[in-house]
Order: C-alpha cells, then sequence, then structure tokens
C-alpha cells in the first residue's frame, strides 16, 4: 500500500474519530442532545467501516447505509457479518430532520456509541498504519 493510501485510510479514521468525540461531548452536556449523538455515531461507523473498505483496496460507494457497508466489509472479514447495527441507518439522513419524529432515549443513544465504540476496535485491529 502507498504512503498516500495510507494517509488517505488514517484522513477516514481521523474524520470518524471526531465525531467520537462529538458524541462523547453530547452525551456529557446537559441537557443532552440525543438525535445530534446518534447522528455522529451513524456518521463515525460509516467512516470506520469505509476506511476499511479503502484500506482493502475497495472503492467506496457513496451510501450512508451500514448494512450495505457491513456486508461489503464482510467480504474481507466474516466478523463484520455478526454486527448488530440496530437502527442506525434511520439517523443518517431521516434522523437530521425535524419532520421524522426520531428522537432517541438516552439509553438508545448510549447503545449506538457502543456500536460505534466496537467498530472502532474492529476496524483499528485490522487496519496497519504504519
Amino acid at each position: 500500500m502507498t504512503p498516500a493510501l495510507l494517509a488517505y485510510v488514517k484522513s477516514w479514521i481521523d474524520k470518524a474519530e471526531h465525531d467520537l468525540i462529538t458524541v462523547q461531548r453530547l452525551l456529557e452536556i446537559e441537557p443532552m442532545i440525543l438525535d445530534n449523538a446518534c447522528f455522529h455515531c451513524q456518521q463515525a461507523i460509516e467512516k470506520y467501516l469505509k476506511a476499511f473498505l479503502i484500506y482493502n483496496g475497495i472503492d467506496i460507494e457513496k451510501t450512508h447505509n451500514i448494512v450495505f457497508l457491513l456486508n461489503e466489509c464482510a467480504v474481507f472479514n466474516p466478523v463484520f457479518a455478526t454486527i448488530d447495527p440496530l437502527n442506525i441507518n434511520a439517523y443518517a439522513v431521516r434522523g437530521r430532520y425535524p419532520d421524522t419524529n426520531l428522537m432517541p432515549e438516552k439509553e438508545e443513544a448510549e447503545s449506538y456509541y457502543q456500536l460505534a465504540q466496537q467498530i472502532k476496535s474492529l476496524v483499528n485491529e485490522k487496519i496497519i498504519l504504519s
């Protein structure tokens, strides 16, 4: 893998990490901003999965569909097929707008945060950036 491609993969991981930091902050403040936290969980998951695909030589598609991305990642590592994405896809687009009535409870937002952390760990375990 070229240094430029490794740097590109790292940039996806860095952006995903920024989303996770945002989630952490949104869950710490009062009032908690749970819908935005869920959106950033979805974004982090999407970016980690896309980083994994790029690392494995796949040209990524423009999609927010976590189920699709998990299936694509499972081609390279079957553990991705065992991950339950819950209902995280709802927060990719619909959750950003007021007319969808997607207002998560704290427990739901925390479960998405745990899902994002799980995927972060898995991807970081499978990608060698040095």
